[in-house]
């Protein structure tokens, strides 16, 4: 009865798991942007909206400012007293939004017969363990800051394997309206879940959200019901693996903007 116990647990867990991983995002400490100073930003881990809770290894994270379409890296500095990993950015242009990135090369998380582990199936197997289920997690986050209401900057399409872009401008973000962004999966129209919160919406739960949508062909509309700080999630699971490492992989994105 006790094994019989275990296993169900484990399975439960083995669903869950991919659900409940924390979200990776992007907050600037505070709005001042000025070209050619340096603009502090965080990059924060969290199962609520801008909350932080863990520092990402960052060796596994890298971070910075788009120029010209590509991701200019910043060096990245943990902050553990505030659980979060630090870095600046120096615009070079304000003529047009500035788009913040992080990424995270995921860790192949693996479920066993002792519980949850970070390593490979084949590693883990090496050592012993019976592995369930081995899941590699990858995250893509985006911050648009001094947004104005003439500019294309924000529309920019970066490449990421699952990419939120907007449709709607965000200078343009209006309570009691309708954002629209795109969505694309691997360059291709995502059809899925989204989410959408914004800033103090909810503070005592994790994984609570304010806004839940459905992507058709590529498109997800989201209902601005509040000023401040939105964060759009989406999110791709169970994704081919790569035999002997993980079973499956899964996909974050995340997109935040401030609706004034």
């Amino acid at each position: 009865m006790v094994r019989r116990f275990i296993f169900v647990a484990l399975i439960i867990t083995l669903f869950a798991l991919p659900a409940f991983s924390h979200e990776l995002t992007i907050k600037a400490k505070d709005n001042n942007m000025k070209q050619g100073e340096p603009f502090p930003v965080t990059v924060q881990s969290a199962h609520k909206f801008i909350v932080p809770e863990e520092v990402e290894v960052l060796e596994r994270v890298k971070a910075g400012i788009i120029e010209d379409g590509k991701l200019v890296e910043s060096k990245l500095t943990a902050n553990d007293p505030e659980l979060c990993i630090d870095f600046t950015v120096t615009p070079k242009d304000l003529s047009g939004s500035v788009i913040l990135v992080a990424i995270k090369d995921g860790e192949v998380w693996s479920i066993t017969n002792q519980g949850g582990k970070t390593g490979s199936r084949n590693e883990l197997e090496t050592q012993g363990l019976k592995v369930l289920r081995s899941t590699k997690n990858d995250k893509y986050a985006k911050a648009f800051y001094n947004t104005s209401a003439n500019d294309a900057n924000y529309s920019q399409v970066l490449g990421h394997p699952l990419e939120i872009i907007p449709v709607t401008n965000p200078a343009n973000a209006k309570v009691g309206e309708y954002f629209d962004v795109k969505i694309l999966l691997n360059g291709q129209p995502y059809t899925g879940p989204v989410w959408a919160t914004y800033d103090g919406f909810v503070t005592e739960y994790e994984n609570t959200y304010a806004y839940y949508t459905e992507a058709e062909n590529g498109e997800a509309h989201v209902k601005i019901t509040a000023p401040g700080w939105w964060g759009i999630r989406a999110y791709q699971g169970d994704l081919p693996g790569v035999d002997g490492e993980y079973d499956a992989f899964t996909l974050r994105a995340f997109a935040l903007f401030e609706v004034k």
